[in-house]
């Protein structure tokens, strides 16, 4: 989907036969510092660590990433959302820079709907 403003959203949900598998690949895909696998034409990314605390929906496990500047012609966020059997990936990217909010207001909605 894309916004008016340019921002391209992306939402991938696999689901899994136990959480125990789920916790895995959260745990290969997610670090930290920043991601194992970067997003194809994001060069760097780093754990986005603006993220509020208290924007985290309880069960579900979300670590959120940036590229953080200089970054090319568009910058490149995403999230990795585990809850119970299911593995998110929500991405955004956005000409000039990806902004805050709508990549934020979009990890909490997702993690509301999977919890």
């Amino acid at each position: 989907m894309t916004a008016p403003d340019g921002t391209r959203t992306r939402i991938y949900l696999l689901q899994f036969g136990t959480a125990a598998l789920t916790d895995a690949l959260f745990e290969e895909f997610a670090a930290a510092a920043a991601p194992t696998h970067a997003l194809a034409g994001a060069e760097l990314e780093a754990f986005d660590d603006g993220f509020p605390v208290r924007a985290h929906v309880d069960d579900v496990d979300a670590l959120p990433y940036e590229e953080p500047a200089p970054y090319g012609k568009e910058q490149n966020r995403h999230a990795y959302l585990g809850a119970g059997d299911v593995l998110a990936l929500v991405a955004q990217d956005r000409a000039g820079g990806a902004r805050d909010v709508p990549f934020r207001q979009t990890v909490v909605l997702q993690s509301q709907l999977l919890r």
